[in-house]
């Protein structure tokens, strides 16, 4: 007898994939009942459910699937769909997932499917004929696996293997800078040839690495329009839901990372932001409101956004709210613009909503999500118009995993500052320097910018008076400008980011540390975190 159970793993994977295409097909079949196209990828991904089950002996899974399928072949030989048959599929569909959880997590779930079955042959009485289309359905896909065998292979491999190669490559990046440094001492042609031949090598493994650790947003962004369906009905809302820029990639340990952020913008721009029908046409909206999830590249980030076309924000009360909760003094309100008001929403205790409801008020807030994105380098931005709608920006690094920084030196010291927070480097004089409450500010380009002294952030030991005035790195972190003094600037260099452990996990002023080509460590600052 074969054992299967080393299968369990690619099992779970695939079935997790087949299970998304049922939720997104399904979905598509309710809006709309006429598409053939809808139907047959629902009832193909099923069928490989019930295969695989079969395979793997999991009987629960097996039958429940098959129970779905006979309804499937139904209303494939032209049964109309009927009211209420999408909710039980799903209901269904909820059941299946349950039971390959379960799989996954190695414990044994006992749940009684009777009701399921019930409303199953409730909804659509089965009809003769059914096991026959099933065995031309299956034909059928014995035909279309051996025409994919024309198509290139591909491979799953586990996240985690990919980041074992992804450190061996990392490692092989540390040794190279203390090749080239040793190069750069000696004079000899042979060894810049080799030294050349390995830089180019090892920068095209690390891109390779990093290739395979790119994931299309769809990962993620394929669960959300059951998500907000569901959302929909449980508020009494309608909601029109638009996805776009699905095919846009990104980490996939950022995307698992998300997942719950995105779910809470989504939870709150049905639950807040949506109005109810009949207020909505009291303003002479349409009924149906509508909610966008989008992605899109800018540069070395990728910009996940949830917008919808709701009741927007009102900044007084935010603001009344705040100063309520004693989060700002009355003064402080009174002088805020609107970026300053939403801002103060990444607070902790900072809610407007009295009353909480099943769908939003527990669990993750928004000051968890701002949290989350900070901590993986990326940062929130919010508009939004009173009575027109919201827009919320998550700008999220390609990967966490390797970034160009500037490397600059304190007295003895090596920070690495990430290049894509770096605005400018400028010289600035002691006259242009002015202390204002015991902070000092310079001028730059005809603001007034606060500056920071590295040496004194970190009390860098030396002498007090060597390199007083320093070069200035202009910066932006969470959307304000400032500057850092620094002794000297030591160049560029691409960084491979190594989590901080220990102690220094919680510093809000560190976003990882790197090896440098002597084998010494230097500290990745999060400017964000330095004000």
């Amino acid at each position: 007898m074969v054992d299967v159970s080393k299968y369990k793993e690619l099992f779970v994977n695939e079935s997790m994939e087949h299970l998304q295409c049922i939720s997104r097909n399904l979905l598509t079949l309710e809006k709309e009942p006429e598409s053939t196209d809808a139907l047959n990828e629902t009832f193909r991904a099923l069928h490989t459910l019930k295969s695989m089950a079969a395979t793997m002996g999991y009987p629960d899974m097996e039958n429940l699937a098959h129970e779905m399928e006979n309804v499937l072949v139904v209303l494939r030989k032209g049964r109309g769909l009927e009211k209420g048959t999408v909710d039980v599929l799903l209901e269904c569909l909820d059941g299946l997932e349950t039971l390959v959880e379960a799989v996954a997590s190695g414990k044994t779930v006992k749940r009684d499917l009777t009701a399921l079955y019930k409303k199953l042959d409730y909804i659509l009485p089965k009809e003769e004929g059914v096991e026959a289309s099933i065995s031309t359905v299956a034909s059928e896909e014995k035909r279309e696996r051996k025409e994919a065998k024309k198509v290139s292979p591909a491979i799953r491999i586990d996240i985690e293997k990919i980041q074992v190669l992804q450190n061996l490559a990392e490692e092989l990046s540390i040794a190279e800078m203390r090749l080239l440094q040793i190069a750069s001492k000696h004079a000899i042609s042979e060894l810049n040839e080799i030294t050349a031949a390995t830089h180019r090598l090892i920068s095209e493994l690390l891109d390779r690495v990093m290739e395979m650790r790119m994931f299309p947003v769809a990962y993620i962004f394929d669960r959300f329009p059951r998500t907000v369906r569901d959302l929909s009905m449980k508020t009494g809302k309608e909601v029109d839901f638009e996805v776009s820029g699905k095919e846009i990639k990104l980490d996939r340990l950022v995307l698992d990372e998300i997942n719950d952020a995105v779910t809470h913008l989504l939870r709150n721009a049905v639950d807040h932001g949506i109005e109810k029908p009949e207020d909505r046409k009291r303003v002479g909206k349409k009924d149906t409101g509508k909610v966008i999830l989008s992605a899109r590249r800018e540069g070395n980030y990728v910009v996940v956004s949830v917008e919808d076309d709701g009741r927007g924000m009102d900044i007084e009360k935010i603001k009344k709210t705040a100063v309520e909760r004693k989060i700002i003094t009355g003064e402080e309100a009174s002088q805020m613009n609107d970026g300053d008001v939403y801002k103060l929403l990444g607070a902790p205790g900072l809610s407007t909503t009295k009353k909480i409801s099943d769908v939003s008020g527990r669990g993750v807030g928004f000051d968890v999500v701002k949290s989350k994105i900070k901590s993986l380098g990326g940062s929130v931005r919010i508009s939004s118009e009173k009575g027109r709608g919201t827009i919320v920006e998550l700008r999220l690094p390609l990967t966490t995993a390797i970034i160009q920084s500037l490397l600059v030196g304190v007295e003895e010291e090596i920070y690495a500052i990430p290049l894509d927070s770096v605005r400018e480097i400028v010289a600035v004089s002691e006259e242009n320097l002015k202390s204002v409450e015991g902070k000092e500010i310079f001028r730059y380009r005809g603001q007034v910018l606060p500056l920071l002294r590295l040496k004194n952030i970190f009390d860098v030991p030396g002498n007090k008076d060597k390199d007083k005035i320093g070069p200035v790195v202009v910066v932006e972190g969470d959307e304000k400008l400032f500057g850092i003094m620094v002794s000297t600037l030591l160049g560029q260099q691409e960084t491979v980011v190594k989590p901080l452990k220990g102690m220094l996990k919680g510093r809000k002023e560190f976003a990882g540390a790197t090896i440098l080509g002597n084998g010494s460590v230097a500290f990745i600052l999060d400017v964000g975190g330095l004000i």
